[in-house]
């Protein structure tokens, strides 16, 4: 497997008391996005031993926002882009940021981005992604 670690956000009040999981399983992973609540469980990271790694945050009401480093200076983004131009309000890494309705995806597409990841340490081609000029917008 690609991915090295797995962490695991958990907020309790101000406080994050998430997990660092040493050489993670496709289950664990599989969980840990699926636990997203956007409300105390609000980021899940996949590492690798390099700059790379993948980050889903949010997880309230169905909505994820999925991105990608492979050298912790340019992003890619998942994106539906049949999505409208409007903005959604996310929880991602305990705070609250607008974020394109386009960058909200459903948890398909979450799970499918991250498990070919986490196999190959590469961008599921079957999905849509666009280089990051911005994650969040003020």
């Amino acid at each position: 497997m690609f991915v090295l670690d797995l962490s695991v956000e958990k907020w309790v009040g101000n406080r994050n008391e998430g997990d660092l999981i040493e050489n993670p399983s496709w289950h664990q992973i599989e969980a840990a996005i699926r636990e997203l609540d956007g409300k105390s469980k609000t980021l899940v990271t996949l590492g690798t031993d390099d700059e790379a790694y993948m980050s889903v945050g949010g997880g309230e009401l169905g909505k994820y926002v999925v991105n990608v480093t492979f050298d912790n200076i340019n992003f890619h983004i998942l994106v539906d882009s049949s999505k409208p131009d409007e903005i959604e309000k996310l929880v991602v890494g305990g705070q609250e940021g607008n974020y394109p309705r386009k960058m909200c995806v459903d948890l398909l597409s979450c799970l499918l981005a991250a498990r070919t990841f986490s196999e190959s340490g590469k961008l599921d081609s079957l999905l849509s992604w666009e280089e990051d000029k911005f994650l969040v917008m003020a």
